[in-house]
């Protein structure tokens, strides 16, 4: 018996800790997108990019902020869906991070809180799934 209630502890603290650094990702996507906003977001690249490349970037820092504060939400209060959101938040995120190393090679830190986020939901993902919320 002791062993469950130790391993639902570690879970918890677990998913607390993933959650934590869903929700600081979030926060930072979403201050690099404000300050962004008064010079424009083009200001912070090492490489010069056209005026669409510029409001592409700027919208997904402002959609992988704020999704992710929902996702990191949900994960924190043990929600399925928190779950499943953090999953596709670091899908899209990822993605994102591929094609923004194109552009300049420090979008390869935003690989690391997709990467631990979905290894971990990945690991516990049986605990999630049968939740019924």
């Amino acid at each position: 018996m002791k062993t469950n209630v130790k391993n639902v502890e570690n879970t918890g603290k677990s998913r607390l800790l993933v959650s934590l650094l869903n929700f600081l990702q979030a926060c930072g996507r979403l201050l690099f997108a404000g300050a962004g906003l008064s010079g424009g977001i083009d200001q912070f690249l090492d490489v010069p990019v056209s005026a669409a490349t510029a409001l592409v970037l700027h919208a997904m820092f402002f959609f992988l902020g704020i999704s992710g504060l929902f996702a990191a939400y949900g994960l924190w209060r043990g929600k399925k869906w928190g779950f499943w959101a953090i999953l596709l938040i670091g899908a899209v995120t990822i993605v994102f991070d591929i094609w923004g190393y194109t552009i300049q090679k420090t979008a390869a830190i935003g690989f690391v809180v997709p990467v631990i986020s979905i290894g971990f939901l990945y690991l516990k993902r049986s605990k999630f799934l049968k939740k019924g919320t």
